[in-house]
């Protein structure tokens, strides 16, 4: 008897694939029908971004993973993400993720956007009418959720300045915190300068307010006794501008 006669059909080869690869092939084939929560994340973060194109600074942007257990059909379409009407583009804000094809869907993910730009912030507790040293300020970025509306990204532009009110460290200097500091008070005695052409002339006279560099204030002229409007020009003198 020819034994190769006894011998069973060799089944086709496809019906030899690993249990394992075809357990990832069917698992490939239902992850593709949800939608990538990374795709999801990134679609927010991206819409962030472009409303803050414009925007002075950098800023860095951190969408929320949605639920793990979340499943979405996948869109046929690009992810559309939109912000909330008038929303600041600070701290944490809601985005509206949504597909419009065929399965449409929408999901609302939290977005947390952070200053990467550098700012002058308090070195430590500051009080109100504090001149500013080099060691009153440092700089650092911005905490989440603080507004970065009016700061400051050199020191320079703050020292010598004076504090309008107290700040505790780490809080951000503004702009709107700063006056100059006053170099005339009232009742002072100053000299007045009225320059023509080449020629000054320069008379006693007593500061009637308090006055920062630059700022014009009224003055008592010594020898006539006439009040004239003269700018601070330093600690002593202030000058009236002759027309």
């Amino acid at each position: 008897m020819n034994d190769s006669s006894a011998r069973a059909p060799i089944a086709p080869r496809s019906l030899f694939l690993p249990c394992a690869l075809l357990l990832c092939l069917q698992a490939h084939a239902a992850t593709g029908r949800w939608q990538p929560h990374a795709e999801i994340r990134n679609a927010a973060a991206e819409a962030v971004r472009s409303a803050a194109a414009d925007t002075a600074g950098a800023i860095e942007v951190l969408a929320d993973s949605p639920d793990p257990r979340l499943q979405l059909p996948r869109c046929e379409e690009p992810l559309k993400a939109m912000l909330p009407a008038g929303a600041r583009l600070s701290g944490r804000l809601t985005v509206e993720v949504r597909c419009t094809g065929n399965r449409p869907w929408r999901l609302y993910l939290p977005v947390q956007i952070e200053s990467s730009r550098p700012v002058v912030v308090a070195a430590r507790s500051l009080t109100r009418d504090t001149i500013l040293a080099p060691g009153d300020v440092r700089v650092a970025k911005l905490g989440p959720g603080v507004s970065g509306y009016g700061t400051l990204g050199d020191p320079a532009q703050v020292l010598g300045q004076r504090l309008r009110r107290s700040l505790e460290a780490g809080a951000p200097v503004t702009a709107a915190l700063l006056d100059a500091p006053l170099l005339v008070r009232r009742g002072q005695q100053v000299t007045l300068e009225a320059m023509a052409g080449n020629f000054a002339v320069r008379v006693a006279g007593v500061a009637q307010a308090d006055g920062a560099l630059g700022q014009l204030i009224e003055v008592r002229n010594g020898s006539s006794g006439k009040i004239v409007q003269a700018v601070v020009r330093s600690e002593r003198t202030a000058e009236v501008l002759l027309r």
